[in-house]
Formats: structure tokens, sequence, C-alpha cells
């Protein structure tokens, strides 16, 4: 059942900002199996449980990104290839919507059977997570309380408790415009030799302590554009600079300390992506180790939507490998698939065991 409802999805083109006919399926099944399953745009939320509290989030995504050049065959026509499944997104992160759907199946039929389930899953099959739109970031805060959350990536079953931030940041360098013939190349007046002094620079920059899960924080620039014409000096030039940042230093420390160290004018373009981490003691983390004893906690260097979950205890853990993300013949493997549903079962059990005897 996992590998048809998986094949199933993957057939169903859902582009960041294209997810709606998936979100159709995927209520659609829902409610046939019983559920409840509400929208909210495309979003397609649903609850199980037999206890208010404790609610725990079971969350991914249902977009992808466009398709790279070098498939084999069809992106959107799933194939079995042994023990592959082979399509866009099949990877990431639709394996993980599957197991997870298939797990608050499971849940139920447990609670049919007279067994408790301690608490309420909430699941959410949410959008846009490739652009970082307004997929869980715009309901969060619709779901209810949240007492901790699972989100789901393709991890290899690793739990990632610490997830580096994003700032972006742009720096314009100025200079004053002249005639090349009349410029001595040491004249400071080279808007893009600025830029490119402060790129040189940036190599001798302290990005701050090390992290004991994500290392230290590190930018780099992106893009640069400076010029109007072959025969005139630039007196502006403008640059994108990259930051992969830790819990170590906060996003405005970050860019005063840059606007010291570089000669450019630095403006902050988007700094809402913050590094988030988990706890080790947190419930969750504790509840996923023993869930999956030969697991490690460890630090994840991609985005997520975990970085929507703000005060809300959460792993970031899934089947499938991100190497594979955003490849040519992206696919995940039918016992990945397997253990993804084991695992997401198994945690929420230990959850809701650990919190509702206050192990």
């Amino acid at each position: 059942m996992i590998e048809r409802r998986l094949c199933d999805y993957v057939a169903i083109r859902s582009l960041s900002r294209e997810e709606g006919a998936l979100a159709d399926r995927v209520f659609a099944d829902l409610a046939e199996a019983g559920l409840q399953p509400r929208r909210i745009g495309d979003n397609v939320i649903c609850e199980i449980g037999d206890a208010p509290r404790p609610r725990l989030l079971l969350n991914s995504h249902l977009d992808t990104v466009p398709a790279s050049d070098g498939w084999k065959s069809d992106p959107w026509t799933p194939t079995i290839d042994g023990d592959r499944i082979i399509g866009l997104g099949a990877n990431d992160a639709k394996g993980c919507g599957v197991a997870m759907i298939e797990t608050v199946l499971a849940l139920r039929q447990r609670r049919d059977r007279g067994q408790r389930i301690g608490g309420t899953v909430v699941l959410a099959l949410t959008v846009e997570e490739e652009i970082a739109g307004d997929g869980l970031c715009a309901i969060v805060d619709q779901l209810g309380p949240l007492d901790a959350g699972i989100v789901g990536e393709p991890t290899s079953l690793t739990p990632m408790t610490a997830q580096r931030g994003l700032l972006i940041l742009k720096g314009r360098a100025r200079g004053r415009t002249a005639h090349p013939a009349n410029t001595p190349p040491d004249t400071d007046s080279n808007a893009i030799q600025i830029a490119a002094d402060d790129a040189r620079h940036l190599l001798t920059f302290d990005w701050g302590p090390v992290h004991p899960l994500l290392g230290r924080s590190h930018g780099h620039i992106t893009r640069m554009n400076g010029g109007v014409a072959n025969n005139v000096i630039p007196d502006l030039c403008e640059f994108m600079l990259d930051i992969r940042t830790t819990t170590a230093e906060v996003h405005a420390a970050m860019t005063d300390r840059l606007r010291q160290h570089l000669r450019s004018e630095i403006t902050v373009h988007s700094d809402r992506m913050i590094p988030i981490e988990t706890a080790d003691d947190a419930d969750i983390v504790r509840a996923v180790c023993a869930a999956l004893p030969d697991a490690r906690p460890t630090g994840s260097p991609a985005m997520s939507d975990m970085v929507w979950l703000r005060g809300i205890p959460a792993v970031k853990i899934g089947p499938g490998d991100t190497r594979r993300s955003h490849t040519p013949n992206e696919y995940i493997t039918r016992s990945e698939l397997q253990a993804g549903l084991t695992a997401y079962t198994a945690i929420a059990k230990a959850y809701f065991a650990r919190v509702g005897t206050g192990d």
C-alpha cells in the first residue's frame, strides 16, 4: 500500500505553487480512509488522537523543485527498478509524507483495537517548502497548540536536532565614474575593485565560534554586478552574500560585525530564516533516541520547515538520502520507505508513552 501510494503521488506534478492537484488527492485519500481532513489553501491537515494533550506534529511538504536535465525517463512517471522507486519528489519529500500518512492510519488502527494513543497526532502536509513560501510558515498558528514536532525530510533516518539558518545580505560598493584612460590603476575609485577587496576580506572574517553540531557559520558571495560600459570606471557594484548561520550568534550581531569588516554598504535582504536547535533532553529527542537506539542526533546544513517551529521542540528526520534530492533520476528505496513508516510509528508511540508517564 505504501509503495502504491508513493507512486500515485509522484505521478501528480506538484512544483512549488502548483500543489493543488496533489492536495486534492491527499485530501480525498484521507477522507476515504475515514479521517477528517481540512484544507488551508493547498495545505492538508488532519488530526487523530484520544487525548487533547500532548499534541505531536508530523509535517512534510507536497511540493518539489522543477525537474533538472539528465532524467532518463519522465520525472512524473514513477518507475520501479529493483528496490528503487524513481521519480521526481520520491526522495524529497513525498516518501516522508506517505510514510507519515501510513503512520497516522496505523495509529488509528491501534486506537480502533482498543490500544490508547495517549495524545493527538497533527498531520500537516504543506506547500511551498522549496521556496520558503506560504506553507507551514503561514499556517502553523492555525494548527492549535503543539508540544513537539517531527519534520519529514530525507535524512537517512538520522535525527537532525539543529539546523542552520540563512542570512542574505546585499552589498553596495561605491566608487567614482571616470575614463579608464585617465585613471591610474591604484586609484581607489573602481567600485568593482572595492567589492572584490571585500570578497577577499571575507576569507579573514571571524565567522564566530564552532557549534558542536553545525560547525562554524560561513558565507559566500553568490552574485555580483557592476559597470555600465567597457570604457567607464564603475561607480557602483552590488553583490549578494549568502550566509549559513548557527545558533552561536544572532543574525543582527553577525550583520553588524560584517559592516565593520567590509567597506561596502551592507543591508539585510532576508533574515527571517533563523537557525533552530532542540535540546538533547527534550522529550521528542529522547523519544526518537528510544525508538531508534542506534541513532545519534546531529546537525543539518540544509533548510527545511523546521525553521517555522520556533519554540516547539522538533526533530528533522525521514527516509531517503538528502544527497539524492534535486538530482536527476531521484529515488527512494522500498526498504527505506518501509523503515520510515516503522520509525515514525515507533517515535510517536515512544513520545506519547514518555510524556504520558512523565519519564
